[in-house]
């Protein structure tokens, strides 16, 4: 008698072994929920430069605004130099940027007294319009084409430096 008892449970043991690998074979898995793209977009405003002796601008003495959103970017930027003149700058472009690249157009720019003395609304001459992505420290790292910039975006806003000269920090307002 034990030996059948232990022959019923054994059986049924094999049963719902079985029932519950047919039903692991014909389950579905999740579909995983792709991850959103990585996005810069947004607006940002310029809240200091630090020039490479220390000395620290801020507004009134430097202003800017940079807005990046689905692919179009407008830059305005204003300094304030020391013989109290105004150098500026303002941009409108295109843009595209994934997690690896970062491609960048000037369609319309007028500077004035900022890379050199008068007013040009020449585009920088650049060989390729793109440029590699890195990410460290969640932070998306690159140099757009034919500014001499580094950047480093984050959630709360951008670094910007331009060989040794300064180091922009931009914060994000929206």
């Amino acid at each position: 008698m034990q030996t059948t008892l232990f022959a019923n449970g054994a059986a049924r043991g094999l049963i719902l072994l079985a029932a519950l690998a047919a039903s692991a074979v014909h389950s579905e898995t999740p579909t995983p929920v792709p991850a959103s793209p990585p996005s810069i977009d947004g607006t940002y405003e310029l809240a200091e430069r630090v020039m490479a002796n220390g000395t620290v601008l801020r507004p009134p003495l430097i202003v800017a605004l940079y807005t990046m959103a689905d692919g179009r970017f407008s830059l305005n930027l204003f300094v304030k130099n020391a013989d109290g003149t105004i150098a500026s700058e303002s941009s409108v472009g295109r843009y595209t940027f994934g997690a690896d690249k970062y491609c960048e157009w000037i369609e319309y720019t007028t500077r004035k007294d900022l890379d050199k003395p008068g007013v040009t609304n020449e585009v920088p001459a650049v060989t390729d319009h793109c440029a590699p992505v890195t990410v460290k420290d969640g932070r998306f790292n690159f140099s757009p084409p034919g500014e001499g910039v580094e950047v480093r975006f984050g959630s709360e806003g951008f670094t910007e430096k331009i060989g040794g000269a300064f180091v922009d920090y931009w914060k994000k307002i929206r």
